[in-house]
């Protein structure tokens, strides 16, 4: 799984400069790719997908319901779409323990870099706990471990 949860103001003044650029003509070939690579002050479909990807394995992991649709690059997102994230966020958070600094899920609307980072950082630290908490568990055998003694000898 990848996480994006380190977005500046920085980033996104770089993806503004790069579209100044892109509408003037003025565009240089290596900005072009640094654009194509993808850039971390923009939500194309690839971050949606990368989400919404995050979001499906983790709710299995956890036995929770949500709804997910993977995105083409010519697709749109509506303020549907930033709602149905938003709340698969919210019942993922509510279904497992998170970190003590892990931010609370952000309110509509989905229109700035931090609230995108909140997102992210919740389903990464939802799995980071879920994972450590899975792997502090001791098994003999199929069960679980649970240092129990049959009397004394």
């Amino acid at each position: 799984m990848e996480w994006v949860y380190d977005r500046t103001q920085a980033d996104v003044e770089r993806v503004k400069t790069l579209n100044d650029k892109y509408a003037a003509g003025t565009i240089s070939e290596e900005e072009k790719r640094e654009w194509a690579a993808g850039m971390k002050g923009a939500l194309n479909a690839a971050d949606l997908n990368r989400i919404e990807s995050n979001i499906r394995e983790i709710a299995e992991t956890l036995a929770v319901s949500v709804t997910v649709k993977m995105w083409g690059a010519d697709q749109i997102p509506r303020a549907s779409d930033f709602k149905r994230i938003r709340d698969n966020v919210q019942r993922i958070r509510e279904a497992w323990s998170a970190l003590k600094d892990t931010p609370a899920t952000p309110d509509p609307p989905l229109i700035t870099y931090q609230k995108w980072n909140a997102i992210e950082r919740i389903l990464h630290d939802v799995k980071y706990v879920y994972d450590r908490v899975v792997g502090s568990y001791y098994y003999c055998g199929d069960e679980i471990y649970a240092g129990e003694g049959i009397g004394i000898l």
